[in-house]
């Protein structure tokens, strides 16, 4: 469950890497294709341009808020579970055009398409 977490939290980053490379914007939905086997299909975030994030499919962490700033992508919210807690994650945004977005941290990253 940890990895699937990191997973979305890269992703979550990637798209505000996208938004500050070139003219493209990380507004949109962004989706990880569905991993053989998953029960969740796919799994990933809508960003909209107010700064407010709409979560799909990502367990027990529902995002709220994004920002892009420079070439880092901070995505916040809440973990819902028997204990709520807020949280931010800053993600470094590799690459991003009109159809991916790859974001990353510590030497893992994550590739999300475009809807």
């Amino acid at each position: 469950m940890n990895k699937h977490l990191i997973t979305i939290a890269l992703a979550s980053m990637m798209g505000l890497f996208l938004a500050s490379c070139g003219n493209e914007s990380l507004v949109g939905t962004w989706v990880e294709p569905a991993v053989e086997g998953s029960y969740l299909g796919e799994v990933g975030f809508t960003f909209l341009e107010n700064g407010e994030v709409k979560s799909i499919n990502t367990g027990f962490r529902e995002y709220k808020h994004w920002e892009q700033q420079g070439k880092k992508l901070i995505i916040s919210g809440v973990i819902n579970g028997s204990v709520p807690s807020e949280f931010a994650d800053t993600l470094d945004i590799i690459s991003v055009d009109k159809e991916k977005l790859v974001v990353g941290s510590d030497g893992y990253s994550v590739t999300y398409q475009k809807k």
